[in-house]
């Protein structure tokens, strides 16, 4: 790629990654100013440099732009020859729901045969294999280098998690998505984004991108869903929900460990291909408990017909979804069951204990790790929502850890996070008890499990660990940990290692 003369082999904004030939792109993040590193990434070759800041260098051309974030994915674009024109992309974006909706719809076009791609929380795929991810939307010249590549893999179908932190740094700048799915709105991220509207406004990029005839889908039942698409009045959108005047609605719902409902298409939509689809029914069996799968289902089945799969098709694949790794996943189911899964607002709280209230079981122990390096606010209304459930639940058993053992210096929980999160259980009739340590935590209330108890493993980052910490006390205690009645989708033996 030629840049004002000079042909440039690369694009990064890492110094350390700088090669001979490169373009340096200095990003200004919250704690880290990439100016700070343009002296190391000449040292390292640098061809040209790119900054929104007034510097000069006598040996190396520096570029001043008005938004760097923006140059950087603008110039992967281009290096990698416009990849993102090459393939269909589907853009699911929301509070919760993104890690489930993608994989559902990465499973049911992949297992009809098409060839396609996923970027999101837990990794990236290409076809069937596996690569690192450190981020649910990965940095713009990671984005695009994966998609260059399923390119070159002739990848038809892209499905990716979108995120507001994406959006809002531009990371998906330039990607041309033929689909968006809205998943659902709520409180999140507040130390971020600071205010809502702010979160709000970052979301609504991926649907004010949207080309003319392009796919909205929105959860209607959202409050906040049918903003998005204020001032975007050229793109096709379809509703979907529980509510009956969304376009594609759920019906003859009965769910208790797993799902059986109808797939209820009210108007007709058409695919992407221009085929015609009239309204009908169809019988869906999904291997997942919760309403919000239910919408979760919802949306990537919509995916589906969109990419002209037949429903029976579509159904079958669904019927045979793979639980997602900390998505209600069931760990242990012997004596006793252990469930996991991944809390870490409000909404996911909701969403979970109002799904673990549908179940038969004797006592109900819960292990929380508090979400750490996000906040006291969060904290507080994460706890809140554990407190009112835990005491309609009669929770038996409350632990509640900073997970000191296993977290990093990112999660680390603050003694302002630890003492807001405990304040709100102060005045309870739950039995609570703070643990620093989440092995010890878990080695407690494996200690206190009877027949046919059932143990929550809560939280974001700092449960993380959680299931291993447990099977390797199971099997310490000879528990038979191999009788989990699930296969998850437990990508780490798997995983290629990020290539740059």
């Amino acid at each position: 790629m030629i840049i004002h003369g000079i042909k440039v082999t690369g694009i990064t904004s890492s110094s350390k990654k700088v090669k001979t030939g490169y373009g340096f792109v200095a990003l200004k993040g919250e704690k880290h100013d990439g100016n700070a590193y343009i002296d190391e990434a000449i040292r390292n070759g640098a061809a040209i440099i790119f900054t929104e800041s007034n510097i000069t260098h006598k040996d190396v051309p520096i570029i001043k732009v008005k938004d760097a974030r923006e140059t950087l994915a603008e110039l992967c674009n281009r290096f990698y020859n416009y990849p993102s024109d090459k393939l269909k992309i589907i853009g699911v974006t929301g509070t919760n729901g993104k890690t489930t909706t993608t994989n559902m719809i990465y499973e049911i076009l992949r297992n009809y045969g098409m060839s396609v791609g996923l970027i999101g929380t837990l990794c990236i795929k290409i076809n069937d294999r596996l690569y690192e991810s450190n981020y649910t939307t990965p940095l713009a010249e990671e984005i695009y280098h994966y998609i260059a590549k399923m390119v070159e893999e002739k990848v038809k179908v892209l499905v990716m998690e979108v995120s507001s932190h994406g959006l809002k740094t531009n990371r998906v700048h330039g990607i041309e998505f033929d689909i968006a799915i809205h998943t659902n709105i709520e409180r999140d991220h507040i130390n971020f984004h600071k205010t809502f509207d702010d979160y709000l406004q970052s979301k609504k990029k991926l649907f004010d991108g949207l080309e003319n005839g392009k796919i909205g889908i929105i959860n209607i039942d959202n409050q906040h869903g049918l903003r998005l698409l204020e001032g975007n009045h050229n793109i096709v959108i379809i509703t979907y929900g529980l509510n009956t005047k969304a376009t594609i609605t759920a019906s003859a719902i009965d769910s208790d460990e797993t799902t059986a409902f109808n797939y209820c298409l009210q108007r007709g939509i058409t695919s992407i291909s221009g085929v015609e689809i009239e309204p009908f029914e169809y019988p869906i069996k999904l291997p997942l408990a919760g309403k919000h799968n239910i919408y979760n289902a919802l949306s990537a089945i919509t995916c589906g017909l969109l990419l002209d799969m037949p429903i029976a098709s579509i159904a079958k694949q669904v019927k045979g979804f793979k639980p997602i790794s900390r998505r209600m996943e069931v760990i242990y189911d012997k004596e006793f069951k252990i469930i996991d899964d991944f809390c870490h607002n409000p909404a996911s709280y909701e969403a979970v204990l109002g799904t673990i209230q549908t179940m038969e079981y004797n006592s109900l122990h819960i292990i929380n790790a508090i979400r750490g390096n996000r906040g006291v606010d969060i904290n507080k209304e994460n706890a809140e929502v554990l407190k009112q459930w835990g005491e309609i639940l009669n929770v038996k058993n409350l632990y509640i850890t900073s997970s000191r053992d296993v977290c990093g210096p990112l999660d680390e929980v603050t003694s302002e996070e630890r003492d807001g999160f405990l304040e709100v259980f102060s005045n309870t009739t739950i039995p609570v008890r703070y643990e620093e340590k989440l092995q010890e935590a878990i080695d407690r209330a494996l200690s206190n499990m009877k027949d046919r108890d059932l143990l929550l493993l809560l939280g974001p980052q700092g449960m993380d660990k959680g299931k291993d910490i447990c099977i390797r006390l199971l099997k310490k205690n000879k528990h038979d940990y191999t009788t989990v009645p699930y296969i998850v989708h437990d990508y780490k033996e798997n995983l290629v290692p990020i290539e740059f």
